[in-house]
């Protein structure tokens, strides 16, 4: 190979990896844990009174409570360190949902939160730590929320360290004390109030 030529390869393998985004790179080894056509992978609890607020349409997960019961679909799988990607979109302005991390105990924050009465997108609410409900708060989340519209939630969990990004937004860097080690996935769909949530597009890379 000439020496122009070895430039020219050089110059075009440089455009290429410029042209490969962080957010790109940040799919590889994701996978989807929703297919999309059924909730397989996943359990409701508690299952009395509340499995059919969960069901999928359209390439969507959509819960609902007409009866304004509390409840939670649950990954069958547990996890350890990982990455997880979603969409949301709420047809209410009142709504109380969120990413239950490993298990119980830990959860990403999207909506109204019941105790606090506003908006607490993408915060930590974590009571088990004992720094307070919220011991993991920013108001970025709520900043960039597209009330109505399709939202896009991050969370990496290593560790004890739990990082949320909301639209893209970093908002919350919060170390958890009494975080479990392992545990399965959950969407949460609060009690109390009669609400109605999708999600889709949900990717896990274990890390």
């Amino acid at each position: 190979m000439s020496h122009r030529s070895f430039v020219r390869l050089s110059a075009l393998l440089l455009t290429v990896s410029v042209c490969i985004s962080p957010a790109a790179l940040a799919h590889e080894g994701a996978h989807a844990i929703f297919d999309g056509k059924s909730l397989d992978g996943w359990e409701v609890r508690p299952e009395k009174d509340t499995a059919d607020h969960w069901k999928v349409e359209d390439g969507k997960i959509v819960c609902e409570n007409e009866n304004q019961k509390g409840s939670v679909l649950w990954t069958t799988k547990n996890y350890k360190d990982y990455e997880i990607e979603l969409d949301y979109q709420t047809s209410s302005e009142y709504y109380d949902t969120g990413v239950m991390l490993r298990g119980d105990g830990h959860q990403v924050q999207l909506g109204i939160s019941g105790s606090l009465k506003k908006d607490m997108s993408a915060c930590v609410y974590a009571p088990s730590d004992k720094r307070g409900s919220y011991p993991g708060v920013s108001e970025k989340g709520t900043e960039v929320l597209k009330l109505g519209q399709w939202n896009h939630l991050r969370v990496v969990l290593t560790g004890k360290r739990i990082q949320t990004f909301h639209n893209g937004e970093p908002c919350v860097d919060y170390t958890g004390v009494a975080i479990n080690d392992e545990g399965p996935i959950g969407l949460q769909l609060h009690g109390g109030h009669h609400m109605k949530i999708q999600f889709k597009n949900i990717k896990v890379k274990e890390l």
